[in-house]
């Protein structure tokens, strides 16, 4: 039966001597990168496998090659903004997870360019603000007031991108490439700026998309989608959207706006609705 690598690792060691032992050999820090690497994912959250840098000076390195970063309970923006600066070029980033406690906007966009110029992977920022009500119009004009945006850096080489803004203010890139973006998954957020959506998610700047999720949204009048690799589309309660038009030719999902459901049947080569809420 195949050993866990941690062991194979382990047994590979030369053994040494009683004497070594005695003097408190660090046999653990002798474990080649990898091994280490499985021992630090253990642990979770980035901010305690950056700590283990204190350990030796074998360790200084060893948090900066790990493929996932996870940062919960509400870190610091210049914490993770530093962690992504210093992580290894030569390690792929496969996967980031950032949760932020009723963050602003400018916390969002201290660490999303490093994130941008990083991730190779997936992407996951939740904004764990209170629930709020987007049918308010009084809350709604409030929230305006309060002002705050941040612009979506266009990621690269990321495959895939879900943020749960807890209804901050987002700005679409009004230029750039998702080059290998397959998914993205937009939820409690209030658009800005005059770049539409449907623009930034098209053949021409997101050639590879093929899901596309967007709940719980304000600013978005229309939506106008040029696609020939999206699959599947669900849009749900879009306040404000009034025309909505899909040119798909793979298209095979589902939409829904309000609790109405419309099938798009495989193949559909065009979609329409004027006055989509309506």
């Amino acid at each position: 039966m195949e050993q866990p690598p941690e062991i194979a690792a382990e047994r590979a060691m030369p053994s040494g001597s009683d004497g070594d032992a005695a003097a408190g050999e660090d046999r653990l820090s002798l474990l080649p990168d990898d091994v280490l690497v499985l021992i630090l994912l253990r642990l979770g959250a980035a901010a305690a496998a950056g700590r283990t840098s204190v350990l030796s000076r074998r360790w200084r390195r060893v948090w900066a090659l790990l493929p996932e970063l996870r940062f919960p309970a509400s870190p610091p923006p210049h914490l993770v903004a530093s962690a992504l600066a210093a992580h290894e070029a030569e390690a792929a980033l496969r996967y980031l997870l950032v949760e932020a406690e009723d963050g602003a906007p400018e916390s969002a966009a201290a660490w999303l360019p490093a994130a941008a110029r990083r991730l190779s992977g997936s992407l996951v920022f939740k904004n764990l603000a209170p629930a709020r009500n987007f049918n308010d119009e009084a809350e709604e004009e409030e929230e305006t007031s309060k002002g705050g945006v941040f612009e979506l850096p266009c990621f690269e080489r990321a495959t895939s991108v879900s943020l749960d803004l807890g209804c901050l203010g987002l700005a679409v890139p009004p230029a750039g490439a998702f080059a290998r973006l397959t998914e993205l998954s937009l939820r409690r957020v209030r658009f800005h700026g005059s770049f539409e959506l449907g623009d930034a998610v098209s053949s021409r700047r997101c050639p590879c998309l093929q899901e596309l999720n967007v709940f719980h949204a304000r600013g978005l009048d229309s939506i106008a989608i040029h696609s020939e690799s999206l699959l599947q589309v669900d849009l749900c309660h879009l306040h404000e959207l009034r025309q909505l038009t899909i040119v798909a030719p793979a298209l095979e999902g589902w939409f829904s706006s309000c609790g109405r459901s419309h099938m798009i049947r495989a193949r559909s080569s065009l979609a329409i609705w004027d006055n989509f809420n309506g």
